[in-house]
């Protein structure tokens, strides 16, 4: 089952297509942490959504979870730059 994501660039609305939610959501939280407005995630019709504030509440995890592991030292893991 295909998973999509629903948000808003300067260019306008897009939607992307991901084989797992896993995937979805994580394209999800990079989307908002770029500065995107992500304001669906879901399978079926796009109206079948996960609603803003349960995306916000993902996002909010998320953000917390690249906090803790950009702290934490990993040898043979190549970090991302800081934000």
């Amino acid at each position: 089952m295909d998973w999509h994501v629903q948000y808003r660039d300067a260019m306008g609305d897009r939607l992307v297509m991901f084989s797992t939610p896993e995937r979805a959501i994580e394209a999800a939280c990079g989307l908002i942490d770029q500065g995107h407005d992500v304001y669906g995630i879901g399978t079926g019709p796009l109206t079948d959504t996960i609603k803003k504030e349960h995306i916000e509440r993902i996002y909010a995890m998320w953000a917390r979870t690249q906090y803790l592991f950009d702290r934490i030292p990993c040898v043979g893991v190549k970090r991302r730059a800081s934000r």
